[in-house]
């Protein structure tokens, strides 16, 4: 389970999120879907799985939106569009993504969770914004179910982290030869999750246990 204090401190040290701009509290929301991510772990649902799409999808939501009704009502078009997007483009949505996940199985957790990642963040991307913070959780819950540090971006990686997503997105999986770049970037990201896996945004056992109790 992770320790959403320390990841709170990491995010709140950065000069700026580091992810997408957009509207309100992004370090919040960021927040608020680790703790979404760390309670699918904790209760056994796999966004991987047959029907589990849907917690995916809402990983894309908290951070665009948050948890709260007021702001899901407020974004209800775009939550909309983004559902609409995700199920019925079956080149560039759940579709496809999930047809990827289930030949990529086979990986070790750091290099599914980079692969993960590159998948949601090249081009076509898989949601209609917040797909680098999306990308991030989702490695995130493949590094938590193998008991591994999530990936939590702070000062000294950002820049590495920004490069990667960039430089991701630039790439079409569509177009001959992108499985060369594809291959350089995951092996990149591989490094940068392995980097950034501090043991510190892991829970003690005395804290997951007193979490269990509750």
């Amino acid at each position: 389970m992770f320790d959403l204090d320390a990841i709170a401190l990491t995010l709140g040290e950065l000069p700026t999120p580091p992810y997408e701009a957009v509207r309100g509290d992004t370090s919040r929301r960021m927040l608020e879907a680790y703790r979404y991510v760390d309670c699918l772990l904790a209760s056994g649902q796999d966004p991987f799985a047959y029907g589990g799409s849907h917690l995916l999808l809402e990983m894309n939501h908290l951070v665009l939106c948050g948890p709260s009704p007021e702001r899901r009502a407020e974004f209800a078009r775009h939550i909309e569009a983004t559902e609409r997007r995700f199920y019925d483009d079956h080149l560039c949505g759940a579709d496809a993504f999930y047809s990827w996940a289930a030949q990529a199985r086979h990986f070790a957790p750091t290099g599914y969770a980079a692969r993960s990642f590159y998948h949601i963040v090249s081009t076509p991307q898989l949601f209609i914004e917040g797909n680098r913070r999306t990308a991030t959780l989702l490695a995130s819950y493949v590094l938590g179910r193998a008991g591994s540090p999530p990936l939590v971006i702070d000062i000294e990686t950002f820049p590495n982290y920004v490069s990667l997503c960039t430089a991701s997105k630039a790439v079409d999986r569509r177009r001959l030869g992108a499985g060369v770049r594809e291959w350089i970037l995951v092996k990149r990201l591989q490094r940068l999750i392995t980097r950034s896996g501090n043991t510190r945004f892991l829970a003690s056992r005395s804290t997951r246990l007193d979490k269990t109790r509750v």
